[in-house]
């Protein structure tokens, strides 16, 4: 092997182990910085000052290893001194005391060094964040419209309608935003049967089209019949949270009985289509609904037979506008690392509490395990089984508050981890390079309630097991087992040995369970209840 083709071997190794240490340096960092409190504070126990020692040693390992495999060690040198000086003054110390073990000991100097360690690797961290925030994009807004058309319809019959339609919303959008507003027809998508649908049924096509156009906002215009969470049929309704809109054809050109039916060409729908598309497109730019007898566009709509005229904002819904859309458009991230997705979901969920909020206050994700009898069924049965177990009870109540405590977080951490992975619940469902702003929310919107449905369902079960404690078991017989040590069982015990069965039944709930994708994605609420 040539001499270049060894230096080209070991960069690439060098670049893959600092994407990959990344991470698990700064962890590490973070436990100096906790440890450097503690010792502030209270000082340091001999266990973490042995820890100060660990990770002191594990920053010069790191050092050490991607300095052997740079290829200009010099050049390396030069943009890491500082770290380099921070991991050797103990070495220099302990030269000088000839005291290596009783100086590595003092803490001052340990946290000495992690404290130069910990500020070149939160100055990384800090890039990472901006880079994960990706660059501003131009002042534009790209709209992806998807036609999903069932086996009653053709493409062909559809398409002249969404070219009108675009035609009639593009012009007032740029006007009422003062930025471009660039629709696009995107690959349509054939539906198997032309049964009723939820918004929610159009979230995989539609995050997916976002994804590869990359488009700021998706439309669906569907000719299926559309409804609405509570299961009202909407001409159509849009998602604040996901940057989705759905329209349906079917309610605008319905007509009262004894009326002919309305065709797409029709004057009455082709207004009442773009005043509806305006509305939507409202909600998602921050708008919410006017009060009656205000009028305007973001009022609640209705078919109006008598519109004629195409729709327009008025003032105050213009000013509003153009307040609320200088976040517009998004920004998205570009391939990035297990890290820096982790790290653009938590800026993204930062910056808009609201849109994460609503939904988690809308969806009572704390009572989803009721709507969901395989996991409520695959967690309380074998829940079941145990309360009535002699050793179960000897094991719960011989346990402590602490681990009990700990062994019910990482249950319903972990039940959750476990069915969003498994249902691929995340946005977009299948990997793709670009993730929007708005998908990164509907994805922290995501595992917030399916964090807040394992949770309900542990408060479940274990209220279920409190029941049979209290009100089944008679007293004396609980005392008197074999295998029970204690004269007399309290409440605190119960409680205990509740949760501790509980923690099961969530697993087993989860692995054994599962969810019903379908139920689950339209109880999140992250569409409007209404247009």
């Amino acid at each position: 092997m040539t001499s270049e083709k060894i230096q080209k071997k070991r960069f690439r190794i060098l670049y893959k182990l600092e994407a990959w240490l990344e991470g698990p340096m700064f962890l590490l960092s973070i436990v100096w910085l906790y440890l450097f409190i503690v010792e502030l504070a209270k000082g340091l126990s001999p266990f973490q000052e042995k820890l100060v020692i660990l990770i002191w040693l594990l920053f010069v390992l790191e050092l050490t290893t991607k300095l052997v495999l740079s290829a200009d060690k010099v050049s390396y040198m030069k943009k890491n001194w500082l770290t380099i000086l921070a991991l050797f003054i103990p070495a220099f110390r302990a030269f000088r005391l000839l005291r290596a073990i009783r100086v590595l000991q003092l803490s001052r100097v340990a946290t000495t060094t992690t404290f130069v360690r910990g500020l070149t690797s939160s100055k990384r961290f800090l890039n990472e964040l901006r880079d994960a925030q990706g660059k501003t994009p131009p002042a534009e807004m790209h709209v992806g419209v998807l036609l999903a058309y069932s086996p009653a319809v053709t493409p062909e019959v559809m398409q002249p309608f969404l070219k009108q339609l675009m035609l009639d919303v593009q012009p007032e959008m740029s006007f009422a935003t003062e930025i471009p507003w660039l629709f696009h027809l995107v690959e349509p998508v054939a539906l198997t049967t032309d049964k009723t649908r939820e918004p929610s049924d159009f979230l995989d096509a539609a995050t997916m089209r976002m994804a590869e156009g990359p488009y700021d906002i998706v439309l669906v215009v569907t000719d299926v019949t559309l409804i609405s969470r509570k299961d009202r049929i909407e001409a159509g309704l849009a998602s604040p949270v996901t940057y989705t809109a759905v329209i349906s054809t079917q309610r605008l050109t319905t007509t009262s009985r004894g009326k002919p039916v309305r065709t797409l060409d029709d004057a009455a729908v082709r207004v009442n289509a773009a005043a509806l598309l305006l509305h939507l497109l409202g909600h998602i730019s921050g708008l919410h609904h006017t009060a009656g007898g205000k009028g305007g566009e973001m009022a609640p709509f209705a078919f109006r037979e008598k519109r004629k005229a195409l729709p327009r904002f008025n003032d105050s819904e213009r000013v509003l506008l153009k307040k609320k859309v200088k976040h517009l458009p998004e920004r998205e991230l570009h391939g990035g690392t297990g890290l820096e997705g982790f790290i653009f979901h938590l800026i993204m969920a930062a910056k808009h509490p609201k849109e994460v909020l609503n939904p988690l206050l809308r969806n009572w994700a704390i009572l989803l395990p009721l709507s969901l009898p395989g996991l409520a069924t695959a967690a309380v049965a074998p829940s079941l089984l145990l309360i009535f177990t002699a050793e179960i009870w000897d094991v719960g109540l011989n346990m402590g508050n602490r681990t009990t405590a700990f062994f019910a977080v990482a249950s319903i951490l972990g039940a959750s981890f476990y069915l969003i992975k498994i249902q691929s619940l995340f946005l977009p469902r299948k990997e793709k390079n670009v993730l929007t702003e708005h998908q990164a929310i509907a994805n922290v919107v995501i595992f917030l309630s399916i964090l807040l449905a394992c949770f309900g369902l542990f408060l479940m079960v274990g209220g279920l097991m409190m029941v049979i404690e209290l009100y089944v078991f008679p007293e004396d017989l609980i005392s008197t087992w074999p295998t029970l040590d204690k004269p007399k069982v309290g409440l605190s015990d119960k409680l205990r040995l509740a949760a501790f069965i509980s923690t099961v039944g969530v697993t087993t709930g989860a692995l054994a369970g599962g969810l019903e994708k379908k139920t689950v994605i339209q109880h999140l609420a992250l569409f409007l209840d209404k247009p």
